[in-house]
């Protein structure tokens, strides 16, 4: 009888003991080291790598077992940089330079030499030129010059002889012909004195259009 029991008791374990090393290697296959907080790769031999880039991960530590990359240890997103404030020109100035330097220099040209040109031109509105104001009119001296001739009147000249009632003044030049009272009666350079009729049958015409007759 004792026999019979110490022999159960020996199947009884060596039953637990297969059971027991059937179980372990499925429990060690299902159960994995964790990686570390922050770790973008598990290594091989368990240890954790927290490089960003996977080359070269896990050397010396067998390779890489499990690879998070950027779910574990996401990159900064790079952050646009704040456009920088423009310069502000000096008082007065006419431009401003590309390098942040004001010029105030009237003239465009070679503004800004030597500064790496202009980015912005204000001209006339930041420091306006003067006015070009009309010049003065020149007081014109109306008086006569000493030296001048004076400025002779021509007399008129004196009736030539022969005139009378019924005869016309006519110069012989112009083909016009001067009723007697007229001031050209007898007066001008050249003419004679004859009838109305025979100055029109000459050719000659009245004075003003109106005959005297």
């Amino acid at each position: 009888m004792k026999t019979f029991i110490q022999a159960c008791t020996f199947a009884a374990g060596a039953l637990a003991l297969t059971l027991g090393m059937a179980s372990s290697p499925a429990q060690a296959a299902s159960t994995s080291p964790a990686a570390a907080p922050g770790a973008t790769a598990l290594c091989k031999d368990g240890t954790s790598y927290s490089g960003a880039s996977k080359r070269g991960a896990c050397s010396g530590h067998k390779g890489v077992k499990e690879w998070y990359g950027a779910q574990s240890a996401p990159k900064p997103t790079a952050r646009a940089a704040a456009p920088a404030a423009p310069a502000a020109p000096a008082a007065g100035a006419t431009a401003l330079c590309k390098d942040g330097t004001s010029y105030s220099g009237a003239s465009k040209r070679g503004a800004c030499s030597g500064h790496k040109g202009i980015k912005e031109w204000y001209g006339a509105q930041s420091a306006p030129q003067a006015a070009a104001r009309p010049a003065a009119p020149v007081a014109r001296n109306t008086a006569p010059s000493a030296n001048a001739p004076a400025m002779r009147q021509s007399a008129p000249a004196p009736m030539a002889a022969g005139g009378g009632a019924g005869k016309v003044w006519v110069n012989t030049e112009s083909k016009v012909y001067h009723c007697q009272g007229d001031r050209w009666y007898g007066k001008t350079k050249n003419g004679q004195y004859m009838s109305e009729s025979q100055a029109r049958s000459m050719g000659a015409r009245a004075d003003h259009g109106k005959a005297c007759s």
